[in-house]
């Protein structure tokens, strides 16, 4: 009896909802940074805002546009983590070439850490993790970007929920 290969076809499939959840995710941290910038307080009557004085509302939001460029990160992570012989999870958590900071994340399952990374720099991937007591369901891969020089926390993490299921064959 001889064991079925997976089809190059099921792998490209999975790279598209892969690559889909990735450019949903940068979406929403546009969407974010914007809605953020726009419910900020509007200054009393009089009040004069030192870094948009002689600007336009154009070359306000322009720069702006430039902040949110810079602060952007590609998020990449696989749709199911895979329980491996050996207590291992296959993540598969990867922090692209592109991104400009470093990262960390997290493995979660019912609002309990299973699992916390070392830092991750731009270009490398963790493809597999300690399984520690995860159990097959749902759980959440929270990504936090670091600061390039301290390491210190930048930004605010962003979750990405996972399926965990037993590895085949």
């Amino acid at each position: 009896m001889s064991a079925k290969k997976p089809s190059r076809l099921a792998g490209l499939g999975c790279r598209k909802k892969l690559v889909v959840v990735c450019l949903a995710i940068v979406c929403a941290l546009i969407a974010v940074g914007l809605y953020a910038w726009q419910s900020q307080p509007v200054p009393e009557a009089g009040a004069s805002v030192t870094t948009a004085e002689g600007k336009s509302r154009q070359e306000i939001q322009d720069e702006l546009d430039a902040i949110v460029r810079d602060n952007m990160m590609t998020i990449s992570v696989a749709p199911v983590a895979q329980l491996q012989e050996g207590g291992k999870l296959r993540v598969n958590v990867q922090n692209v070439q592109d991104n400009k900071f470093p990262q960390r994340f997290r493995v979660i399952q019912n609002d309990e850490t299973i699992y916390e990374s070392g830092v991750v720099e731009a270009g490398k991937t963790v493809e597999t993790c300690p399984a520690g007591d995860i159990q097959e369901g749902e759980a959440y891969i929270e990504i936090q970007a670091l600061d390039a020089k301290t390491y210190d926390t930048h930004g605010n993490p962003t979750r990405v929920k996972v399926r965990v299921a037993q590895a085949e064959g």
